[in-house]
């Protein structure tokens, strides 16, 4: 820096605002803000111009160069018309020297941005007519839904683990507590440090999150205001964004069969029987008969994970103190209804 002329190099004051500036290159820009009120303003003005261009998120996207730099160029125009006065060297010619002398092809901040953090290659699964399996870079394991697809880094930043769906997923995440896990569907996020918990996030569709293991949180954030609404989930609860006015709510009814479709996963928590053999006719194509309407009463808490029907209807004969007998597809279920110490 030269402190008669009260230069610097335009690139250490990005990196400056970056917060990637050494030692040096700190004490630098703060000599060379003392040498006037000028060089304070040059410095306010590269932040107006970095935040009126576009936040960066924590993961920077792909810009279109021209058009961010005609973006850039007409606000500086604007600017500069404000402050006439100024007697520094114009905004707008700092920033054409910057991008010049860096690379033809990369210019003003964004630019800067994504010469000096190099952005991972960004890898998407996707699904059509079947379920798939696949494990990320963290070593968490996703199952992909039908007509579903998940998009995630190469590898993951390091303050956090970030990935995007459309559809849904069931989520088996490692625990890393200083790097949480986030999931974007749309305007939703779920954020969780290690646990497991299905999302469902189909295009201008309600989102609803499902938690089978740990605690998960679900929120929004208001685009204008930048307020976060949020709830916590924990083991066995529902949560859903509607689309009426896009807020978490806490989803009070049980539906069993929500994860069938990744292990064939049945879930009742306090189901009466006739509800629990509706269900098991229509997934295993069978049919079940009682001799007694009372049976239809008993209350079933159990979780099926990918068993067969004739293992299901051991276990439940088992709990009632019930019997039954098979012909074909028909299983017939006998007994007294339930006992009272199973009610």
């Amino acid at each position: 820096m030269n402190k008669r002329s009260g230069h610097i190099d335009d690139k250490i004051l990005l990196r400056f605002l970056l917060g990637e500036t050494s030692g040096d290159e700190i004490q630098q820009v703060q000599e060379w803000l003392e040498l006037s009120d000028e060089n304070q303003k040059t410095l306010d003005n590269y932040e107006t111009v970095w935040a009126e261009a576009g936040k960066l998120t924590p993961n920077p996207v792909a810009v279109d160069t021209p058009s961010v730099w005609k973006k850039m160029s007409d606000r500086i125009d604007q600017y500069e018309e404000e402050q006439k006065s100024t007697k520094t060297i114009s905004l707008k010619s700092r920033f054409t020297l910057i991008s010049t002398s860096i690379a033809a092809a990369i210019v003003v901040l964004f630019g800067v941005y994504q010469l000096l953090i190099k952005q991972p290659q960004q890898l998407m699964v996707a699904s059509v007519e079947e379920v798939l399996h696949e494990t990320l870079p963290d070593g968490s394991n996703i199952t992909l839904n039908s007509n579903s697809n998940i998009t995630y880094p190469e590898k993951f930043a390091k303050n956090e683990r970030r990935v995007k769906l459309n559809g849904e997923a069931y989520f088996e995440v490692e625990h890393n507590p200083e790097q949480p896990f986030i999931i974007e569907a749309e305007d939703a996020f779920v954020k969780v440090l290690g646990t497991s918990f299905n999302v469902k996030a189909y295009e201008n569709s309600e989102i609803e999150v499902i938690v089978t293991d740990g605690l998960v949180q679900l929120f929004t954030v208001d685009s204008e205001t930048m307020d976060t609404t949020s709830i916590l989930l924990k083991a066995g609860e529902k949560g859903r964004i509607s689309n009426e006015n896009r807020k978490p709510i806490y989803v009070a009814e049980s539906i069993p069969d929500e994860l069938f479709w990744m292990d064939y996963t049945l879930i009742f928590t306090d189901i009466d029987l006739k509800k629990v053999f509706g269900l098991l006719e229509n997934y295993y194509n069978i049919k079940i008969e009682v001799s007694d309407e009372r049976i239809y009463e008993c209350r079933l808490s159990t979780i099926f994970s990918n068993n067969s029907i004739d293992d299901i209807i051991e276990v439940i004969v088992a709990t009632f103190e019930l019997e039954y007998t098979k012909e074909n597809n028909t299983f017939t279920i006998k007994g007294d209804g339930c006992a009272e110490k199973n009610i």
